[in-house]
C-alpha cells in the first residue's frame, strides 16, 4: 500500500510541475530540472527576458516589435553609367538575402585577433536576419540593444575578401544613416592582404579608404578619410576631411551619394559629386611614409556602436538604429 501511495504521490508532483512550466507567459519561471529558473518571456513587465526581441515584444511568446525604421522617399541619385567608364560590379540589393557571391559576413566580436575590432566597440557582428535584412530595393543593417556574445548590441558587417577585389575605379554608394547617438557607420576598403587574423601585418601599412564614416550625435556631418604608415603604432597616421549635409537635409533624412574616384596615385573624395578630399603620394610623403593606395583592395560596410571615434555613448533604450544602404556601383575607367 506504501508503494501505491508513493505512486501517485510522486504522478502529482509530476504533473504540477508540468503545470508550473506551462504558465509562463504570465512572466513566471520555469523549472527544467527542479533546481534552476530559467527566466521565461513576459509581455507586460517591461523588462527584456526570455528569448523576447526587445522589451515585452518579439519573441517566440509576444507580438512582433514595432519598427522605427524609415526608408527615406528622396535624395541624391547618381547614373548607371559615365562617359569614360564601365560598370565592373555592383550590387542594388533588389534580393530577398545577401548575395552570397559578392559578400561575406565578419561575425562576432573580433577576438582573439582584433578584440572589439580594434576600436573598443560594444557590439557583436552577426548573420541573423534581425541585423541585416532587405526591404523596398535596400539593404538595412540593423544595431539592435541585446545581450549576445559577451557584448551589450547586436549588428551588421559585411565585406568583399576573396570574392571581389579590384584597383582604380570609381565607387559610388547611396545610402542614408542612422538617427541614434553613440552609432559609427564605415563605407571603407581594406587592402586586399589585409586579415582579421593577423591584421597587423597589413594595417596600417596596407592602407585603408574610408569611402565614408558617419557618428549618429552629428547627423549633419559625414568624413573621409585615408589610413597608412609603416611599423604600427608608432607610425599611424591618417588623412581626414569633414564634410557637412546639403540644404538642410541630414544624413539620416535622405540618400546622399559617397563616392570615390581611384585613381593610380590619386583618391578624391565626392559627397553628391561634390568634390571635397584627395590624396596623392605627397600627402603621405609629407609625414615620411609610403603611398600605399596603389594596390587592390575590398570592401566593409559596418554599422558599430560605441568604439573609440563617437563622442556620446549610445542609450540602449534608443535602439535600434538603422543604415539603409540603396546601391554599390564600381566603374572602371576604359582604356
Amino acid at each position: 500500500m506504501f508503494r501505491i501511495f508513493k505512486f501517485y504521490g510522486l504522478l502529482l508532483l509530476s504533473f504540477m510541475m508540468m503545470t508550473l512550466a506551462c504558465s509562463s507567459n504570465n512572466g513566471d519561471i520555469q523549472l527544467v530540472d527542479d533546481e534552476t529558473p530559467v527566466p521565461q518571456a513576459s509581455c507586460s513587465d517591461g523588462i527584456r527576458n526570455g528569448d523576447e526581441d526587445g522589451v515585452d515584444c518579439g519573441g517566440s511568446n509576444c507580438e512582433d516589435c514595432p519598427t522605427s525604421l524609415v526608408i527615406p522617399e528622396s535624395g541624391y541619385s547618381t547614373p548607371e553609367s559615365y562617359t569614360g567608364y564601365t560598370l565592373s560590379w555592383s550590387d542594388e540589393f533588389n534580393g530577398e538575402s545577401l548575395d552570397s557571391a559578392k559578400w561575406d559576413y565578419h561575425l562576432g566580436t573580433g577576438c582573439p585577433n582584433l578584440c572589439g575590432w580594434g576600436n573598443n566597440e560594444l557590439q557583436a557582428f552577426t548573420d541573423r536576419g534581425q541585423n541585416l535584412y532587405f526591404e523596398d530595393g535596400n539593404l538595412i543593417m540593423e544595431a539592435k540593444s541585446e545581450f549576445i556574445f559577451g557584448q551589450e548590441y547586436s549588428s551588421a558587417r559585411i565585406h568583399t575578401d576573396n570574392l571581389f577585389e579590384f584597383q582604380y575605379g570609381r565607387v559610388d554608394i547611396r545610402a542614408s544613416m542612422p538617427s541614434e547617438a553613440g552609432t559609427w557607420v564605415a563605407l571603407f576598403m581594406l587592402n586586399k592582404e589585409y586579415t582579421i587574423q593577423d591584421p597587423g601585418a597589413f594595417w596600417p601599412s596596407g592602407g585603408e579608404i574610408d569611402i565614408m564614416e558617419y557618428l549618429g550625435e552629428d547627423t549633419n556631418d559625414i568624413l573621409g578619410t585615408g589610413h597608412y604608415g609603416i611599423n604600427f603604432p608608432a607610425n599611424h597616421h591618417f588623412n581626414s576631411v569633414h564634410f557637412e549635409a546639403l540644404d538642410g537635409n541630414s544624413f539620416n533624412e535622405v540618400y546622399y551619394v559617397f563616392s570615390i574616384i581611384w585613381e593610380e596615385d590619386k583618391i578624391t573624395w565626392l559627397v553628391n559629386d561634390i568634390e571635397y578630399h584627395t590624396m596623392t603620394p605627397a600627402t603621405t610623403q609629407a609625414n615620411g611614409q609610403p603611398y600605399p593606395f596603389n594596390d587592390q583592395f575590398y570592401f566593409v560596410f559596418a554599422l558599430s556602436v560605441g568604439g573609440n571615434l563617437p563622442n556620446v555613448n549610445p542609450i540602449a533604450s534608443n535602439f535600434p538604429a538603422f543604415l539603409v544602404v540603396d546601391y554599390i556601383r564600381v566603374f572602371k575607367a576604359n582604356e
